[in-house]
């Protein structure tokens, strides 16, 4: 963080399966705990609404996220964590215009194809199956050609908790 005036953002970046929702309510946990003042938002989360606006609903989610996070700022949030795959530069770009200043570190979260299919067919049905679980591995690709992320975590073995606390430690955040 090269300013005190400057947000800093943590985005757990990983395909689908790999951690980031369980893992950001972890890192909410953990920092709540401490008192530290925080706010994570699933991204997902903000897509759900149609007619869609713009691919993944990204100008939805982004319009949301600059709304929610002047709420969550008014309530005393100085650190930001948010969900959400990041798959090209520019995205950051949408990001600061949406939070205002921001410092961010990318966290990549990883998991073996096998440990993602057995997470997404515990939480997606239908269509929906099918449509992850092939996402999944077209992002792992994406996301394994990009050098977008500060760091990466090995996410196959490890409970939410000590993830968390594994990034929370990389970071300096407590």
């Amino acid at each position: 963080m090269s300013s005190t005036s400057e947000l800093p953002v943590l985005i757990l970046n990983g395909t689908i399966g790999a951690g980031k929702s369980t893992i950001g309510m972890a890192i909410h946990e953990i920092l709540s705990s401490a008192e530290i003042p925080n706010a994570f938002i699933d991204l997902d989360q903000l897509t759900y609404c149609w007619p869609p606006k713009g691919r993944f609903n990204n100008d939805t989610l982004f319009e949301a996220l600059s709304k929610l996070w002047a709420i969550y700022k008014s309530a005393g949030a100085t650190r930001l964590v948010l969900a959400r795959v990041v798959e090209k530069p520019d995205a950051l770009e949408r990001y600061e215009h949406a939070l205002g200043s921001c410092s961010f570190t990318i966290v990549r979260l990883k998991a073996a194809e096998h440990v993602r299919t057995s997470r997404i067919v515990h939480r997606e049905f239908g269509d929906s199956l099918q449509w992850h679980l092939k996402r999944s591995v077209e992002l792992e690709k994406i996301l394994d050609g990009t050098s977008l992320n500060t760091f990466t975590i090995d996410n196959d073995d490890k409970t939410p908790d000590q993830a968390a606390q594994e990034i929370l430690d990389t970071i300096g955040w407590l």
